[in-house]
C-alpha cells in the first residue's frame, strides 16, 4: 500500500462542476468535484474552528514499553483544514528512533544535545508531529495511462485517510512552539470588547495571505516547524530524551523521557467554551 503526503496547494477561485445530460467527463473532472467540497469543508474548519488538537492525541510512554512512545487515539484538525482521524494508538520505540538519527547523520543527534537546567538531566530534544497521509487501498482494473499499450492494468480504487506520527529532532537554540491564534481582544465592558473583538476580525482575521506563499502554492511554514517537516502536519508534544554527552550522544535509559503536551494548539468547540464559561 503506497502513502502519499501530496501538501494541499490554495486555489483562486473555488470551482464545481456544472453537469449537463450527455456531457462527456473524464478523471479531472470528478477529482475537481471532490476537491470543491473538501475546499470548502477545510475552510470552514480552520476559520470557525481552528487547527490543532480536537480530542485525544495525548502523547505519553507506553505503559507496556518504558522505551516506547505512545500517541491515544483522536481527532485533530491539520494547518490545511483536514481532518486527522486516529482510531488507533500510535507507538515509537525511542531506542530506535534514536539510532537511525545517529546512522542518517550523527552531526544533527549531536546538535540536538542539551544540557539538563534547573536540576534536570542532559537530553535530546525532539518534538511530535501529527500529519494527515493517504493511501492507496483497492485495485481495480483500468486504462493504462501513457503511451502503451498494456493488458492488466489496475489503478487504485480507494484513497484511505489515514495519519502518520512523527518524532523530529530540534537542533535549534530554543525552537518555537506554536503560537496563539486566539484572537487579541480589549476592553472592560461586553460591548467593549465585542467592538474590539469585531476590529480584530475585519482587520487581522484573513490568515491566507500569511499561511500561503500565493495563489496556487503550497502552505508557508509555520514557527514550530523545522524546514524538513511537512507543513500541514500540528504539532503535539516536546520530548526531552536523557542522554550522555558524546559525538554522538547516547541515550540514558536509566530515566525516563520528560513530555510536555502543553505546547500544542487546541481547537474548541461550542460546548467546551460554554462549560468554561460556567
Amino acid at each position: 500500500m503506497s502513502v502519499t503526503n501530496t501538501p494541499p496547494r490554495r486555489p483562486l477561485w473555488a470551482e464545481r462542476v456544472a453537469y449537463t445530460n450527455g456531457m462527456l467527463l473524464d478523471e479531472a473532472d470528478f477529482e475537481t468535484e471532490q476537491s470543491y467540497h473538501r475546499w470548502r469543508l477545510s475552510m470552514l474548519a480552520r476559520y470557525l474552528n481552528g487547527t490543532g488538537t480536537v480530542a485525544g492525541l495525548n502523547v505519553e510512554m507506553d505503559v507496556e514499553d518504558p522505551r516506547r512512545l505512545a500517541i491515544t487515539p483522536g481527532l485533530g484538525v491539520d494547518r490545511a483544514g483536514r481532518i486527522i482521524q486516529s482510531p488507533l494508538t500510535l507507538c515509537l520505540n525511542i531506542d530506535n528512533w534514536y539510532q537511525d538519527r545517529v546512522d542518517e547523520d550523527p552531526d544533527e543527534a549531536r546538535r540536538a544535545f542539551n544540557t539538563g537546567t534547573d536540576g534536570g538531566p542532559d537530553h535530546i530534544l525532539a518534538d511530535v508531529f501529527l500529519g494527515f497521509r493517504e493511501c492507496e487501498a483497492a485495485k481495480r482494473p483500468a486504462f493504462e495511462e501513457g503511451d502503451f499499450d498494456a493488458l492488466g492494468s489496475v489503478a487504485p480504487l480507494r484513497l484511505r485517510e489515514a495519519v502518520e506520527a512523527t518524532l523530529v529532532l530540534r537542533t535549534e537554540e530554543n525552537p518555537a512552539l506554536p503560537r496563539s491564534m486566539l484572537p487579541t481582544i480589549s476592553g472592560t465592558t461586553p460591548e467593549a470588547r465585542l467592538e474590539s473583538l469585531d476590529a480584530f476580525k475585519r482587520e487581522q482575521g484573513w490568515l491566507e495571505d500569511i499561511w500561503w506563499d500565493d495563489f496556487d502554492s503550497e502552505l508557508s511554514l509555520d514557527v514550530e516547524h523545522p524546514n524538513d517537516q511537512l507543513v500541514a502536519d500540528i504539532f503535539l508534544a516536546r520530548v526531552q530524551i536523557p542522554a550522555t554527552d558524546g559525538t554522538p550522544p547516547t541515550l540514558n535509559t536509566t530515566i525516563d523521557p520528560v513530555i510536555a503536551n502543553e505546547g500544542r494548539r487546541m481547537v474548541y468547540s461550542a460546548a467546551d467554551l460554554i462549560a468554561l464559561g460556567q
